[in-house]
């Protein structure tokens, strides 16, 4: 069996409610390993998360017009 990456363990005592916050923001980072959010947390600071998706409906839009564009000037369009 190959050996672990991390063979390191830390362990933590949290509150219930600190435990509700940590998943709550763990979602909104949208990391679903928890250790993996902690590990970042504890070792960056911070976590960025960029929605895209105006940027995704405005590339929508464009490749439609051009797409839109290329059968109206097609001879056989």
């Amino acid at each position: 069996m190959a050996e672990r990456k991390r063979n390191k363990e830390i362990h933590f005592y949290v509150t219930e409610e600190e435990r509700k916050l940590i998943r709550r923001k763990m979602i909104e980072s949208k990391t679903k390993n928890m250790g993996a959010y902690l590990r970042k947390m504890a070792i960056d600071g911070y976590i960025v998360n960029t929605d895209t998706t105006p940027l995704k409906k405005q590339y929508e839009e464009i490749s439609r017009k051009l797409l839109f564009r290329r059968k109206c000037s097609h001879p056989s369009g």
